[in-house]
């Protein structure tokens, strides 16, 4: 009585991650995140479409896996570990983009993947703010570096799944 239920519970806080990375996708898988949809329902001022792709409005979803530059993001970071095929298609929400990439991966992949996914999660989240509140215009290329950025710091500081995901797909980081 009172809780609440949350399939992917596992998968995001077993995961290696910082506690604000794991909070914002416990809040972006539950539609809790301030977008331009939350703005309107409150009548404060905000952009017309999404600032990342200016085709669609904006929701979080739309933000992490529909989007045209969630898209093409998704696919440059999982090219680096050959995994292209694992990239979201336009109608798949986060959680269920996530959910079924995981089951195709080998078990001992799995908890790396993970801390894949919220790094990526909160790398598209934190570009979107830049364009958003600094007037910063989306760019696909410092978004993957900033990617790459922040997996290396994170394997650095204990991230041992991504590691192995790196290491075992062979991957040359860089």
């Amino acid at each position: 009585m009172g809780s609440i239920t949350f399939e992917p519970w596992k998968r995001l806080w077993k995961s290696w991650a910082p506690g604000k990375c794991k909070t914002f996708v416990w809040l972006a898988i539950r539609n809790h995140c301030w977008t331009i949809n939350r703005f309107q329902k409150r009548g404060l001022q905000h952009p017309e479409r999404c600032v990342l792709c200016d085709q669609e409005e904006e929701t979080i979803q739309h933000i992490l896996t529909s989007c045209v530059f969630a898209r093409q993001f998704w696919c440059a970071i999982l090219q680096q570990l050959a995994l292209t095929n694992l990239t979201p298609t336009r109608s798949s929400s986060f959680a269920d983009w996530w959910k079924k990439a995981e089951k195709k991966l080998q078990k001992h992949l799995r908890k790396g993947f993970n801390s894949f996914c919220i790094l990526g999660a909160w790398i598209i989240w934190k570009h979107r703010n830049a364009c958003v509140f600094d007037g910063v215009a989306p760019n696909l290329q410092q978004a993957v570096q900033a990617f790459k950025d922040e997996a290396s710091a994170w394997q650095f500081a204990g991230a041992k799944g991504l590691a192995t995901l790196y290491l075992e797909l062979g991957v040359v980081q860089g």
